[in-house]
């Protein structure tokens, strides 16, 4: 009897129609694998502009997917779609940004949008149930927060690499910063699915 390895198990689980999504996860989760954000409902938020990483960058938790770190301040990170699913510490309900929350669903968490200033670090709290309205996202890509409608969510200027990857990934520091033309490439934002 040959043993299943954990692809083989991915593929069976995760493309077997008859097994609700909820229950793959749970699955998944038994056998060491990282729950995914399901596709239905959850976004990552990218820069519109592809700078130095070709796979792009989005709003990325501190840490690695299923054990990102929630308490630490948001970054940018090369955006994992291109594994084929987005990632739990990338992606956010969808329907939330257009009422105004960035919110993460399998941590729970939003972005803090008021009590900001130039330079602040993007930071998350507790949603609550019906979720932290912090944001707008105008329909240029800027993402600002509520409480300073002069600031836009900006991926830093300098790169250093992350802890995986093939090629290896790439990240950036996420700031709340003022809106500038000149800081253009680096504060608009559109939703992937």
């Amino acid at each position: 009897m040959t043993v299943p390895t954990k692809a083989s198990l991915r593929t069976r689980i995760f493309c077997a129609a008859a097994v609700p999504a909820a229950m793959a996860i749970a699955i998944g989760m038994a056998i060491g694998m990282a729950p995914t954000a399901s596709a239905a409902g959850t976004s990552e938020i990218a820069l519109v502009t592809i700078l130095d990483e070709p796979r792009g960058y989005c709003v990325d938790m501190t840490g690695s997917k299923q054990s990102a770190q929630p308490s630490s301040p948001l970054q940018t990170h090369t955006c994992y779609d291109y594994e084929g699913s987005i990632a739990v510490d990338q992606g956010v309900t969808t329907s939330g940004v257009a009422k105004g929350s960035l919110r993460f669903p399998s941590f729970s968490v939003c972005v803090v949008g008021t009590g900001v200033s130039a330079g602040s670090n993007v930071t998350l709290t507790s949603c609550g149930a019906s979720g932290l309205k912090a944001i707008t996202m105008a329909k240029n890509g800027q993402i600002k927060p509520r409480g300073d409608s002069s600031l836009c969510l900006t991926a830093g200027t300098s790169t250093i690499q992350g802890g995986g990857g093939s090629p290896v990934h790439l990240k950036r520091g996420l700031t709340w910063e003022t809106c500038n033309a000149s800081a253009a490439t680096r504060q608009q934002w559109k939703l992937k699915s």
